[in-house]
């Protein structure tokens, strides 16, 4: 994330509305603040080609990197939000898992992004858990299913 992002916060920022330049602003300071690796959590933005931010990756860790959990927050009026989301998801996890050696990496995501869930077992990925209708959408509810991903250097053979 870059200063410059506060200008499109309602893209990134998930949070009470009116997500306006100087809420997402101070959310930028909040989530900056002291070095980054001390930080419990990272907000990565996921940007498209013409540098338009179209939502971000949250990654954080309350065990020094052991575990991770990845939050996505989509600008809300793409329609590839779903696809673009599937592509961070396989970056993210492929880093976390082969680059930064994290135990677990675990997301939640809604039923209704297929995407998403396609790329997050293509990542090797496995659904642990079901949420019933515990997300809300227009006309009802969806589903949450949690993913997640053991890197392999981390198992215990004949334990």
């Amino acid at each position: 994330m870059v200063e410059a992002d506060k200008e499109r916060g309602a893209a990134w920022l998930d949070d009470t509305f009116p997500v306006n330049e100087a809420r997402a602003e101070a959310n930028l300071k909040d989530e900056h603040s002291g070095p980054w690796w001390n930080r419990a959590a990272r907000r990565l933005a996921i940007v498209v080609d013409d540098d338009e931010v179209a939502g971000s990756a949250r990654v954080s860790s309350h065990d020094g990197l052991r575990t991770c959990y990845l939050e996505f927050q989509m600008a809300p009026w793409r329609d590839d939000a779903d696809a673009l989301r599937a592509e961070a998801l396989a970056l993210l996890v492929r880093w976390l898992r082969d680059e930064t050696e994290v135990m677990t990496t675990t997301v939640e995501l809604p039923v209704d992004q297929p995407a998403t869930i396609a790329a997050a077992e293509a990542a090797g990925m496995v659904q642990n858990a079901r949420l019933r209708e515990w997300y809300a959408r227009p006309g009802g509810r969806v589903d949450c299913v949690l993913y997640e991903a053991l890197n392999p250097r981390w198992e215990v053979r004949d334990a």
